[in-house]
């Protein structure tokens, strides 16, 4: 839960004014904690749609959602806009709380690492309602709205969290799904603490310091009445439930409507992220494959209209898979027909008679809405939540394509700060791992790219290289294994990208390849550790979470993890192994390791750092640690996303540029130069 304020958010601005008055700045750190978002990095991975669109077509519901760093809370609202007159937007609901989302491994539960689940707005048959999930006091129910903004109501009132749900009855009923066998698991759990728990395979101490619950199998699917009568849901009506969760078998991309379902799935399932083919299942049960050689690859999203007729879908393609090509299919008839090729990435895409309603973001603008002609294939905006976002100063944008030592294909963004003079060489940081989408943070959205770049570094925004191991086919894991683990493989074709990456612009006189930071989160943190350890390319270092160490890493994962992590070739836990740990342990080698490294870390993984942390400390090395309460992997407070972005700033200002600049904290000062200080007293190695 958000740690508790006195202070409640102030939310009257969450949706946007229609006149903004508002002069030319710089860009500042806050400006993108409290941007209004639409959906979540959730619509990125075949999971749904924050756009839900009406009936008739003429209409679309979606949520807004802004951080308050202020009261660490946040602000939303759920919205209707009319496609004929979109600059008016309607509030239909007020309120609620961050709900995150929940997935599991196998049967054991867990939260995630603070990704908020994706509301889906749902439109009644007669238009008349919008229903949603909606999380208050601690309880997520389904709710509805009028559609016309006279009021809103919870309608169900399931003793645990609903899941899933649908309208039924025409419109005057709806059918929703929990699993009530959660309170019995959590409380057999409770009770097992009463004599000790036993530290089996339910633990991952790197999540929690207890042993996670048995997510149940079961589930109770009910049917309630708009006037509040509950009553077991119907064999027809529990379909309407589980047809949308069913994904046919080896599905990676899933799209269902009214009509059936479209998917694509691996014909090669040792390449599984790499090769696709496309599949329409309608209600009839007719079965429509797609053999042209466009709906063969790497998708990126697929839209099925309510009647089937259309499918709309996108296939990276370009330089190391930058672009998306977007192709209209009419299945079963004739060829898909390319609309267009773009770097910028529509998200949650749903038809809307024979428009197409999809989100948009560019490197340099956040999510918006926009409506794509689907015979021309011509972009028109019908709603941007962040309009004041237009006055402020951003540093340009520049593709950059090139190849690593093994040749393989590399792109990544380049933001120069606007402050640059010409021939200047200033200082780098590069941020990973992904860079398709607005250039806000990197992965895990810690690191300001913009904001950076207003305090006069020029930013790196990379997306990883291709793993090895997904450029070729191979027969099972182990062989995956050997490519990417074997020799480091894969990471040393990462650091030869950071390498190529820093001469191209070292060559073109841009930054000073002496004052060269890194970035990263979960695999870029991994990345930029090996890089670390294995080159001289970086004069300081932020990391998110940290470290894969010798000693603490395998009891922290607990047995599940680290047997996973034993068939990528790690070594025994009771073996030295210094062939392995030699090049990658930063405990092993805290003697040499001269980098200044800021960690800012959840309250549960922090703990992979402290190995990492002790051996520095008595070393002489500089490592900084920080660690926010109540936070997973990547954090979701708006109070700590903000500290977060202001500590990096500082950081590398204090390293790279000698001047902590605007956003240093003088206690956070204070202690770095006691570790600059201790560092160079500190005898060589």
């Amino acid at each position: 839960m958000i740690a508790a304020t006195p202070a409640v958010a102030k939310c009257e601005d969450i949706v946007p004014p229609e006149q903004v008055a508002m002069s030319r700045r710089d860009i500042v750190p806050l400006d993108l904690v409290r941007l209004r978002d639409i959906g979540t990095t959730a619509d990125m991975m075949g999971n749904g749609s924050a756009i839900g669109i009406s009936p008739d077509g003429t209409k679309l519901a979606v949520q807004l959602r802004r951080a308050e760093p202020t009261t660490n809370s946040y602000c939303h609202a759920l919205i209707v806009i009319d496609l004929a007159k979109p600059s008016t937007p309607r509030v239909i609901d007020r309120g609620g709380d961050y709900i995150r989302y929940r997935f599991q491994r196998g049967p054991i539960a867990y939260y995630t690492a603070g990704d908020p689940l994706l509301i889906e707005p749902t439109w009644s048959p007669d238009g008349r309602h919008v229903a949603f999930l909606k999380r208050v006091s601690d309880h997520v129910q389904v709710w509805i709205a009028a559609s016309d903004g006279s009021g809103s109501r919870q309608l169900t009132n399931a003793p645990v969290d609903v899941e899933a749900f649908d309208w039924v009855e025409g419109g005057q009923a709806v059918t929703f799904q929990a699993r009530p066998k959660r309170i019995e698991a959590l409380r057999e759990l409770d009770s097992e603490g009463l004599t000790g728990f036993v530290y089996d395979k339910r633990w991952s101490p790197i999540a929690r310091n207890k042993p996670s619950h048995r997510e149940p199998t079961d589930t109770l699917i009910e049917t309630i009445s708009l006037d509040g009568r509950l009553r077991p849901a119907t064999p027809v009506e529990q379909r309407s439930i589980t047809e949308k969760q069913e994904r046919p078998d080896g599905a990676y991309w899933l799209s269902t409507s009214a009509s059936g379902a479209a998917w694509s799935s691996p014909r090669d399932r040792s390449r599984s992220y790499v090769d696709g083919a496309l599949n329409i299942r309608f209600k009839s049960g007719e079965m429509i494959g797609c053999t042209a050689d466009s709906c063969e690859g790497r998708f990126n999203g697929l839209s099925l209209s309510e009647d089937g007729k259309n499918l709309l879908f996108l296939r990276r393609t370009g330089w190391a898979n930058s672009q998306d090509a977007l192709y209209i299919w009419h299945p079963g008839k004739g060829l898909p027909r390319h609309l267009l090729t773009t770097r910028d990435r529509f998200l949650g895409c749903r038809w809307a008679r024979q428009r197409i309603i999809c989100t948009l973001e560019q490197s340099s603008r956040p999510r918006r809405i926009v409506s794509l002609d689907s015979a021309t294939g011509s972009i028109s905006e019908i709603f941007d939540p962040n309009p004041e976002f237009r006055h402020l100063r951003l540093g340009p944008v520049e593709r950059l394509e090139w190849r690593n030592n093994r040749n393989v294909p590399v792109y990544a963004d380049l933001v120069l700060p606007l402050s640059r003079k010409p021939g200047e060489r200033v200082p780098l940081i590069i941020v990973q791992y992904r860079t398709r989408e607005f250039l806000r943070g990197g992965t895990g959205d810690e690191y300001p790219i913009f904001a950076l770049a207003a305090q006069g570094f020029a930013v790196l925004s990379f997306e990883r290289p291709t793993q090895l191991s997904l450029m070729q086919p191979t027969k099972n894991h182990v062989e995956r294994a050997k490519l990417d683990y074997g020799d480091w493989a894969d990471r040393k074709s990462v650091m030869s990208a950071f390498a190529s990456g820093i001469e191209l612009l070292d060559r073109r006189g841009l930054i000073d390849p002496k004052r060269v930071g890194i970035t990263g989160l979960s695999d870029g943190a991994v990345s930029a550790k090996y890089a670390m350890l294995n080159s001289r390319l970086f004069a300081a270092a932020a990391l998110s979470g940290c470290c894969t160490e010798p000693k603490t890493h395998a009891p922290l994962l607990g047995q599940n993890g680290w047997d996973n992590l034993r068939t990528y070739l790690y070594p025994r836990y009771i073996d030295d192994a210094p062939a392995f740990w030699n090049t990658f342990s930063i405990a092993r080698n805290a003697e040499r390791f001269r980098t200044p490294l800021l960690v800012q870390a959840s309250d549960d993984e922090y703990l992979a750092a402290l190995e990492t942390f002790t051996s520095l400390r008595e070393a002489g090395g500089i490592m900084d640690l920080i660690v926010f309460p109540d936070e997973h992997h990547m954090k979701w407070q708006p109070a700590h996303r903000l500290a977060m972005y202001n500590r990096y700033i500082a950081w590398f200002s204090f390293w790279l540029k000698g001047d902590a600049g605007l956003y240093a904290r003088p206690e956070d000062l204070e202690r770095w130069r006691e570790l600059r200080d201790r560092a160079g007293k500190a005898e060589p190695s």
